[in-house]
């Protein structure tokens, strides 16, 4: 028997992938309570991300805040430390001197 080709065959029906017509995908317009309850986990979660980066956030601040402080009390220790270096300086030349004048009076 010849095979028109126009007619489908029973053997060929389910093997090839582009016979069947793809269907719109359908939304369904109910609601349930496992969306619902999704809904309600994203906001809960959403909310307790905010807060716990916020109180993060509060004490970065105060951290950097002590950070500060301590570093500006590290600067007025070097500038203290520096003005003493003077004072020593200063105090040295004027016993190299000293020395110096008791040395010509000795001779």
């Amino acid at each position: 028997m010849i095979a028109n080709p126009n007619e489908e065959s029973e053997d060929s029906m389910g093997d090839d992938p582009n016979s069947y017509t793809q269907q719109k995908p359908r939304l369904d317009p109910t609601i349930n309570y496992g969306h619902i309850l999704t809904v309600v986990s994203f906001i809960m979660a959403g909310v307790g991300a905010y807060f716990g980066l916020r109180g993060e956030l509060l004490t970065v601040d105060l951290r950097v805040a002590k950070i500060e402080s301590t570093l500006q009390q590290l600067a007025n220790v070097v500038v203290l430390t520096a003005r003493q270096d003077e004072k020593l300086n200063a105090i040295g030349q004027r016993v190299d001197r000293l020395e110096q004048t008791s040395t010509v009076k000795h001779q």
